[in-house]
């Protein structure tokens, strides 16, 4: 064979392989991109109508939003739907599987745009789905030392507040002073 027949073909082949693989991966974000509207069509059904939030919804949208989590987990949607996955089972009471997902934001997206919110909503999961005032203290106090300036600040305060007084009401007088 011919050194210039041989150059020819590898340089087909070359473009072929080039071309099948800009075909394959046009296809993976077009997958990607279907998936993440399908998952956003069907959060907005169940969100659009509280009756729609059935136990059987709710774990089909938090098997919607793993399965994207595990085969994109780089992709910022995943931060996203694991802030929306802690919403769900956070509705459902299921305390330790609102706080993996939180706990997953703070640590696999440690500059993501939701690690402040989670911070801020593993105090309030803990309080209001664990029932646990003396870790939910401990959260919000973490999450004051590392975000003093976020608006949610004084909210974490006055929670922290009301779950240390004897007399709830005493917070009402006290915020006139």
């Amino acid at each position: 064979m011919k050194k210039n027949t041989f150059l020819y073909i590898l340089k087909v082949l070359l473009v072929v392989i080039s071309g099948l693989l800009y075909i394959s991966c046009s296809s993976q974000e077009d997958k990607q991109l279907q998936r993440q509207k399908d998952i956003k069509a069907y959060a907005e059904k169940i969100n659009s109508n509280p009756i729609a939030l059935t136990a059987s919804n709710a774990d089909t949208l938090i098997s919607l939003y793993e399965s994207y989590i595990n085969d994109y987990p780089d992709d910022s949607m995943s931060e996203y739907y694991l802030f929306q996955m802690h919403n769900v089972y956070a509705a459902k009471n299921q305390c330790d599987s609102a706080l993996y997902c939180l706990n997953k934001i703070i640590k696999d997206y440690p500059k993501g745009k939701n690690v402040g919110a989670a911070y801020f909503f593993k105090g309030v999961v803990l309080n209001d789905v664990c029932l646990n005032r003396d870790e939910s203290i401990k959260a919000f106090e973490e999450y004051i030392r590392r975000y003093p300036n976020n608006p949610h600040v004084e909210t974490a305060r006055r929670i922290m507040q009301l779950d240390t007084m004897n007399n709830p009401i005493d917070l009402i007088s006290n915020s006139n002073d």
